[in-house]
């Protein structure tokens, strides 16, 4: 994009036109190019451009499309506050296209904010809007997204109800469009679904999605359109089989939910055979299937992946700037290879650019430790330890197997006795004069472990979690000890298989925080 600054007297733009000729379709690709990676460079050309004529009101309009994009959502709010700024203008009144544009940067701005309040009032405009143009289509396809922030309200009847009524005009056509948009407003019905613990009624959904997409692949001369949308013959299939791929998935899922474990195998054998399923999007979409039917190593293999990829794309991102900061220095050196003091000036120049590069190192890689952390903390179920008080001790005869384990869950937890390594079921009968068979039901029945050593695992797991954040002065192998493992070994391998990485590896992350 060519590019001018702003010299002159009072910062004002010399030789600027009275009225600049802008091909605004292609001002915005170009400086959406840069919005997702470099999303500074895209303001500053937004800045330039302003130099040479841009009105404001489209610069500021590209400014809310760069805060949605770029900038890891740090400027949502000034997004907001800027596009309902601009919906007030005259020239959002009386320019549709521009409003439309404006109107779904907002929309977009207030979902990626979970603003949904504020989501539904503009999506409701826009869909106005579309109608007013002639876009019934469009308008659908807005209507079906705001169904889905209506349920996100708490309103999930009348946002399904929106969705269904979606679903029923697009369905009676047969073009391509149609076809697109109801596949779209399908899937947010399929999330509404899943949200609100209905994994039977997506089965119908998904497999309705197969069948339409099977059909335009049967005949796609019947659904041509001509629309914008639409795909080209090269693209058609690829188009078909990621929609497909994702619907393979829904269906996976909801079988696993529904507890039809051969269905939801099938369907999820079906996935990871696709392109999306085998990419590293499509695992992480699949990852809730993978855990319900206990494919564990699949899901540590896509941990390994993911942490690869985000190092990988880093390094890339990193000899990125590094060429730059060449090209940039033999620049300077060719430029002013006479001059001894701009070449001095130079130097210092680069060593202030290298100086940031390794500060936005530093900082990327601070945010990738942190959101791997938070990540798999959720699996972690570590919490402070309650302050039970238990009654005195029941006719232990006279409990369930749920109560009786109730008993055992606050007898252990309450004394600590899991911290004692040889603690076993022995122990428990000579301490409570009750059976061996007794203990063992009241674990294996009584609660969801399937032993009194499961249930000791899981206790000094969640104990080691604490020690090895809050006590850096104790070793691994210390830490093992003091949370009633028998060896370092032992405990290394329950904490791997419980949360797919190391005592080692979860301390080191911890302290990066």
């Amino acid at each position: 994009m060519t590019t001018a600054g702003c010299a002159g007297d009072g910062g004002r733009a010399k030789h600027v036109p009275h009225q600049a000729e802008f091909n605004i379709k292609q001002v915005t690709e170009e400086v959406m190019t840069y919005a997702a990676r470099e999303p500074e460079r895209a303001l500053d050309a937004i800045d330039s451009l302003c130099c040479i004529g841009l009105p404001d009101y489209q610069a500021d309009l590209l400014r809310v499309r760069v805060y949605n994009q770029g900038l890891e959502g740090t400027m949502l709010d000034s997004a907001i506050t800027i596009g309902e700024r601009l919906v007030r203008l005259e020239v959002a009144q009386n320019n549709m296209g521009y409003r439309q544009d404006l109107l779904e940067a907002l929309v977009n701005a207030c979902r990626q904010k979970h603003d949904f309040e504020r989501a539904i009032r503009w999506s409701s405009e826009l869909t106005a809007l579309c109608r007013e143009k002639g876009e019934e289509t469009e308008a659908l396809r807005n209507e079906a997204e705001l169904g889905l922030y209506i349920t996100h309200t708490g309103r999930q009847q009348q946002g399904l109800a929106k969705i269904d009524s979606v679903l029923a005009a697009l369905r009676r056509v047969r073009k391509f469009n149609e076809l697109d948009a109801w596949t779209i407003a399908s899937k947010r019905k399929i999330t509404v679904l899943k949200e609100t613990g209905h994994p039977e009624q997506v089965i119908p959904v998904a497999r309705d999605i197969i069948d339409r997409l099977t059909d335009y692949e049967l005949h796609p001369d019947e659904f041509r359109d001509g629309t914008y949308r639409e795909p080209s013959d090269d693209d058609r299939q690829g188009y078909i089989d990621f929609y497909r791929a994702q619907a393979y998935g829904f269906l996976a899922e909801a079988y696993a939910r529904s507890g039809n474990d051969q269905e939801a195998r099938a369907f999820l054998d079906k996935f990871e055979q696709s392109d999306y399923g085998q990419t590293l999007d499509g695992r992480k979409s699949i990852a809730p299937t993978w855990i319900m039917l206990g494919e564990t190593r699949k899901l540590e293999a896509m941990y390994e992946d993911l942490t690869t990829a985000r190092f990988r794309e880093y390094e890339q991102n990193l000899e990125i700037e590094r060429q730059k900061a060449k090209a940039e220095h033999s620049r300077q050196v060719a430029f002013r290879l006479g001059l001894l003091v701009v070449l001095l000036l130079s130097v210092i120049g680069i060593l202030i650019y290298y100086q940031r590069v390794i500060t936005k190192k530093n900082r990327v890689l601070a945010r990738e430790i942190s959101e791997a952390i938070e990540y798999k903390e959720k699996s972690l179920l570590s919490k402070e330890k309650e302050k039970r008080v238990r009654p005195d001790t029941p006719e232990l005869s006279s409990l369930n197997d749920a109560q009786l384990f109730q008993f055992f869950r606050e007898a252990i937890l309450g004394d600590e006795l899991f911290l004692n390594p040889s603690l076993d079921r022995q122990q428990l009968m000579d301490k409570y004069h009750i059976s061996k068979d007794r203990i063992g039901a009241a674990f294996k029945q009584g609660s969801e472990y399937e032993s009194l050593i499961d249930f000791l695992n899981d206790c000094r797991l969640d104990y080691s979690t604490k020690l090895l954040a809050t006590r850096p002065d104790m070793t691994v192998g210390e830490i093992a000890a003091a949370s009633g493992f028998a060896s370092i070994k032992t405990f290394g391998r329950n904490f791997k298989r419980r949360f797919t990485l190391t005592p080692t590896e979860f301390r080191e992350q911890r302290q990066q925080l």
